[in-house]
Parts: structure tokens; C-alpha cells; sequence
């Protein structure tokens, strides 16, 4: 595969997230409107002096640029979109870009790490489970892998939460420290929600990796190698898994989406500022602007992420070709 194929498949993968994003712009920004036709101005004015006012209600439409058709204010969202301003919150009258950059940093260590963790667990595991096959140990790490796919992680926070406080009496710290203000208290307030969500992604890694290993060994190539006489290791980690890893890594994607979407719950349950909470409190304050801005965010890292899955395809089975 010549290395000009390779970039030009990277580019043409690049340009097609622009129109992924534009259509995800325009359903977010539509559908908020649409299906949830909360006015900020009236719901302001109705709790104030203001309520009979129609100047300041007609202000605060313009300064809002409420006033302009709603393709007028989506394509005027959208250029503010591209170069960084989404303009300010409704609620706070602060800068929509300023408390997401403030927010994204906790979201992200959250998902990501999580991710880790349950890569880390669910491989090895799952390898185990396969190579182990109808063994105590396969019957166990099977049982475990389906209660961590039936319980949802925020019942597993809540558990991880409660239960601690019970038995010993001890509960997290509280009020969010970042990593620079005081590493150990940081380190401990975000391996509960670590745990709660990596242990469901974990689940899902090893019965998707257990199952897969499994047919993959049972492939021709698997016996060419042990009749040559190399060892099971060998086989395993060096002919199989590589090949099984390949349905794990396109579940990526979604279990990426699933840990952004658990963090919503879990960042309100463990008091922790990050974009999930910031998103469940412009929900309840009717803040389109920062709940939209928002939601394109999280769409930006999931459509992000399902390139860098598609570009990890052709590594690891190069019968695999870009085209």
C-alpha cells in the first residue's frame, strides 16, 4: 500500500467529517428549538418588574438576536461556532466558550481514563476467559462481565458511594481539587466515577474480546502455527489477539459515547465540574446557548474519535485496504 493512498484516504476522511459535523450543528440547533420552545425572555420576565415591559422585552430579544429568523440565528451561531464564540449563557451572561473549556478538562479525564482502565482490565481478562475455556476461571469472569453489562453505572455509583459511608463510615472529599491544587485528594475523588463507569465498558471488552478470540482460534492459521511448533503464547498473543482486538476497537466509538453520556449522571452524582453537569444545569435553567454548545462539543469528540477508530483498522489486519 503506497504511501500516497494512505494520506489521501486520512484526507478524505477528514474533509467528511466537515459535513458529519454541519448536519449535527443544524440538528442540534434545530431540535432545541423545536421539540423544547423554552423562551428565556418570557421565563426571565415573569418572575421580575419587568413581566409587562415590552421595550425590555424587546432589548433583551435583540441583545439575545432572538429577534432574527431562526436560519438567520443559526447561521450566525454557526459562524460564532467556527471561530471559538458561542456567545453568552442566557442564565450567567458569561462567555459559553469560557465555562466549557473550564467544564471539558474533568469530561475528558473521566472518559478517557475510564477507557484505559477498562482496556487494561477487559484484555486481559477477556484472553483469559477464552484461552481458559469452560474453566472455573472462564465461568467467573463471565459472570462478573454480565453483571457489569446489567447494572447501570450509576447505580454502581451510587453503590460505591453509599456503601463505603456504611460500612466504615467514610465518604469522598467534598468540593472538586484539581490535580496541580492537591494530586492525592484529586486521586481519590475521581476513582469512584473511574470505577463506576470503566467497570461497564470493562464488561463489554471482555464478552466482546472472549467471543471473538474464540472463532479466531479456530481459524487455519492458528493450527499452521501450533503444528509448527510455536508456543501457545506465542499463538495467542501474537496471531490471535491481534485479529480479535479488531471488533473491540470498532465498539470504540460507542463505548466512547456511552462514557460522555455516563458522566452527565455520575459528574452530578460525585458534585464534579465538569461538562455533563455544566449541560444537566443549562438544562434545568433553560440555557440554550450553553446547552447547545455543549452538546456540539460532545458530538465533536465522538465524531473525532470514530476517525481515529477507522484509521486503526488498516493496523491492525492489513488485508484491510483504504479505499
Amino acid at each position: 500500500m503506497g504511501r500516497r493512498t494512505v494520506t489521501d484516504y486520512i484526507l478524505r476522511r477528514i474533509i467528511g467529517i466537515f459535513p458529519v459535523l454541519l448536519g449535527g450543528s443544524a440538528i442540534i440547533f434545530f431540535s432545541l428549538r423545536i421539540f423544547t420552545p423554552v423562551d428565556i425572555i418570557e421565563d426571565s420576565l415573569s418572575q421580575g418588574v419587568g413581566a409587562n415591559d415590552e421595550v425590555l422585552r424587546d432589548q433583551l430579544r435583540r441583545e439575545y438576536g432572538l429577534d432574527k429568523p431562526m436560519l438567520v440565528q443559526y447561521v450566525l451561531w454557526l459562524w460564532g461556532a467556527v471561530r471559538g464564540d458561542f456567545g453568552l449563557s442566557w442564565a450567567t451572561g458569561q462567555p459559553v466558550a469560557d465555562r466549557i473549556f473550564q467544564s471539558l478538562p474533568v469530561s475528558l479525564e473521566i472518559t478517557l481514563l475510564s477507557i484505559v482502565f477498562a482496556i487494561v482490565i477487559g484484555i486481559p481478562f477477556g484472553v483469559l476467559s477464552a484461552v481458559r475455556l469452560n474453566s472455573w476461571i472462564d465461568y467467573l469472569v463471565r459472570f462478573i462481565a454480565v453483571v457489569g453489562l446489567s447494572i447501570p453505572s450509576f447505580v454502581v455509583a451510587t453503590v460505591l458511594l453509599v456503601a463505603p459511608s456504611i460500612w466504615w463510615g467514610w465518604t469522598p472529599p467534598v468540593g472538586y481539587k484539581a490535580p496541580w491544587e492537591n494530586m492525592s485528594t484529586h486521586m481519590v475523588q475521581m476513582a469512584l466515577p473511574l470505577a463506576a463507569l470503566a467497570f461497564g465498558v470493562a464488561a463489554v471488552n471482555v464478552r466482546m474480546l472472549r467471543s471473538t478470540l474464540l472463532e479466531v482460534l479456530r481459524n487455519d492459521f492458528i493450527r499452521t502455527g501450533r503444528a509448527k511448533g510455536l508456543n501457545e503464547r506465542m499463538v495467542v498473543a501474537g496471531h490471535g489477539l491481534k485479529n480479535a482486538l479488531i471488533p473491540v476497537v470498532t465498539i470504540m466509538g460507542t463505548q466512547v459515547a456511552f462514557t460522555l453520556g455516563g458522566s452527565v449522571v455520575l459528574e452530578n452524582i460525585f458534585s464534579l465540574p465538569g461538562l455533563g453537569r455544566l449541560t444537566l444545569i443549562a438544562i434545568d435553567k433553560g440555557d440554550f446557548a450553553q446547552l447547545q454548545a455543549n452538546i456540539l462539543y460532545l458530538f465533536l469528540i465522538y465524531t473525532i474519535v470514530n476517525l481515529l477508530v477507522d484509521l486503526s483498522y488498516a493496523w491492525l489486519d492489513p488485508r484491510i485496504h483504504y479505499s
